[in-house]
């Protein structure tokens, strides 16, 4: 078995990666040997989808601004290389994919991985430099890694870049600005990418994987119900209903978007939870998605609303989706994926 803490050092709430094989559901897990950069990996979900695509045999290089924790995790690990990285700063990501260069052939999947909540606060309270540092983590931290890890990709072995969101990408996030803006540019940033990188055959999608029990909650607790409003509720809620099998639908969903059957997926925002990625309808219908308005950043107006014929392909695929995780905990507003 393979574990990771995902809230804190001391966790609370230790991750059991189980195996996954009841989450497939009819889709195809991805081919063994890809090399896979992971951003943030050490804690939190970076953490759980390092351990999980390297025992699945992929070759991992990773980094994260905690040079000490990833020593602890990953020092000796099989399949698995590290090294400290900043990524709001430039000369960092610059430097720490000079060495992937070195020790990789080329870079497969670039999954991003790392994030900060931001400061918590109504926008008149909260500190404006503390609001900017966030965006630079959190989104001009995804520009920089995409910008330095293209050149090290190979148009013919179909690369694929995971942006991660959520949250405030879908809905507005009260008490959590910076985290909600960084988010939803996320998945614009990515909509672009996936139409400027495609005549390097490089596919770009966002990873929506729902609510998991990581330490970047703890600035929430921390500020505490004044500060944070009905959001700490929220939270603190969510974090008591957590289960340790409740990451094995991100994990699965994640293992989907970088196998060869999601191949041709480009410019999406995949939620884990809600969407029916693990349905036969989907890969049925996967071209028509990518030509579709689904899953994307749009205004929506009324006409997008007549005759979706895709959209009513894929309503009973949702609700089976939805039926079969079971999910124990219905997520709110400021985490759901749709």
């Amino acid at each position: 078995m393979v574990y990771a803490l995902a809230y804190g050092d001391n966790s609370a709430y230790p991750v059991r990666l189980r195996s996954v094989d009841s989450c497939k559901r009819g889709v195809d897990v991805n081919k063994a040997g890809k090399s896979i950069v992971i951003t943030g990996a050490s804690s939190g979900i970076g953490a759980t989808l390092t351990r999980a695509f390297a025992a699945d045999g992929h070759h991992l290089f990773v980094c994260a601004r905690r040079a000490d924790r990833l020593g602890e995790l990953y020092e000796g690990a099989k399949n698995v290389q590290f090294a400290p990285c900043d990524v709001s700063k430039e000369a960092d990501v610059r430097s720490f994919f000079a060495l992937a260069r070195e020790r990789l052939t080329s870079i497969d999947v670039l999954i991003h991985c790392a994030a900060v909540m931001g400061p918590v606060g109504q926008v008149t309270d909260i500190d404006s430099e503390a609001w900017f540092e966030a965006l630079r983590t959190d989104l001009f931290g995804a520009f920089l890694v995409t910008k330095h890890a293209v050149p090290l990709m190979q148009p013919e072995r179909r690369p694929r870049i995971l942006l991660m969101s959520g949250g405030g990408a879908f809905d507005p996030m009260p008490h959590l600005s910076a985290y909600g803006v960084s988010k939803a540019g996320i998945v614009r940033l990515a909509e672009t990418l996936a139409v400027e990188l495609a005549p390097r055959n490089i596919a770009v999608n966002v990873f929506a994987p729902g609510f998991v029990a990581t330490e970047i909650f703890d600035s929430v607790l921390r500020a505490g119900r004044k500060r944070g409003g009905k959001l700490y509720d929220t939270i603190v809620n969510l974090l008591d209903g957590w289960k340790e099998t409740d990451i094995e639908v991100p994990l699965a969903c994640a293992r989907f978007l970088i196998s060869d059957a999601a191949a041709k997926l480009t410019g999406k925002t995949i939620s884990a939870r809600f969407d029916p990625w693990d349905q036969p309808e989907f890969l049925a219908n996967i071209e028509d998605i990518i030509a579709s308005n689904l899953y994307a950043t749009q205004r929506t107006s009324l006409d997008h609303l007549k005759g979706d014929k895709v959209a009513d392909r894929l309503a009973r695929a949702a609700d089976r989706h939805r039926s079969s995780i079971k999910q124990a905990v219905p997520l709110s507003r400021i985490v759901k994926g749709r």
